[in-house]
């Protein structure tokens, strides 16, 4: 995090019945994200995925977060105007859980990735994830 220019993501382990938050990584660039609950949010991401430079968000005066329920994270990063072209994968390009959810219930197995969905992400960074494949 401490290096992030603009905005940074990582994945997330226990989250969702997937098991896992993260952005699909190819080729070192963010080209877009796995996630159990993607709805109509353009950054499907947890809370606990993402950093923003604090001079990056100083820049844009017109940031907020927005309450919506289970938009927040969403309409946070579309006030950034940002692109996935300016997010900067961390953890090893995303290969890596370093951040997880975690609660005081047992969690349910998290559901294997979908052969349609293998074959979307192949040569993406989610192999490499446990609780995927």
């Amino acid at each position: 995090m401490r290096w992030t220019r603009k905005v940074s993501m990582w994945p997330v382990g226990l989250v969702t019945h997937l098991g896992v938050s993260s952005p699909v990584v190819r080729n070192g660039k963010v080209i877009g994200f796995y996630d159990g609950w993607i709805a109509s949010r353009k950054f499907p991401v947890d809370m606990a995925g993402f950093a923003v430079n604090v001079g990056f968000l100083r820049s844009r005066p017109k940031a907020a977060m927005p309450f919506r329920a289970g938009f927040e994270e969403d309409g946070f990063l579309i006030s950034l105007n940002i692109t996935l072209s300016d997010i900067e994968p961390k953890a090893n390009n995303c290969t890596k859980i370093f951040v997880w959810h975690t609660k005081t219930v047992r969690n349910n197995v998290p559901q294997k990735m979908s052969a349609k969905d293998r074959q979307k992400f192949k040569n993406s960074n989610l192999f490499h994830l446990p609780y995927i494949v």
